[in-house]
């Protein structure tokens, strides 16, 4: 069962690994960026950071979907990260078990928006979360549980002001 995919450009550190993975509850944590797959360094530093009983799976998107629709998984627990918004898209139209997609950590650039502190989006990623969310998808912004949750709207409402 997946408990929550969560776009989130840093992909794992103290967010992610302690207080979103304990929240919802999952045993596994998997990465789905296809830069990850390729760097020892970060695979070692994601290993470190995550719980010593979550199991950690770093996959490219294709491989993430393979194992998110794999009926094998379905009693695990498993949290979804992506470091961008197009991965959480091809993730949501691939994957009718992801329900709820968290926009976590996203970094300033040029060309992007403030839309909370440690989110900033572009007009592209503001329609590619409309994408989501015509998907049928619940999409929020909430850097961690213990914060106010935005919906949808309220993102939409603070990107355009």
């Amino acid at each position: 069962m997946i408990k929550l995919l969560r776009v989130d450009d840093r992909l794992i550190h103290g967010q992610v690994a302690v207080s979103w993975t304990s929240f919802i509850g999952a045993d596994t944590l998997l990465v789905a960026n296809e830069k990850a797959t390729k760097d020892k360094v970060m695979q070692m530093a994601f290993n470190m950071a995550k719980p010593p009983q979550v199991l950690l799976s770093i996959k490219n998107i294709e491989n993430a979907i393979a194992v998110i629709n794999n009926p094998k998984y379905v009693d695990k627990k498993i949290f979804v990260v992506t470091g961008s918004m197009e991965d959480a898209l091809s993730i949501c139209e691939k994957c009718e078990e992801v329900k709820d997609v968290c926009l976590g950590g996203i970094r300033k650039a040029e060309g992007k928006k403030m839309v909370e502190r440690q989110v900033y989006l572009n007009s592209e990623e503001i329609e590619i979360m409309k994408k989501i969310k015509n998907l049928g998808k619940e999409v929020f912004l909430q850097a961690v549980p213990t914060e106010k949750k935005l919906s949808f709207e309220d993102v939409i409402k603070e990107y355009t002001r």
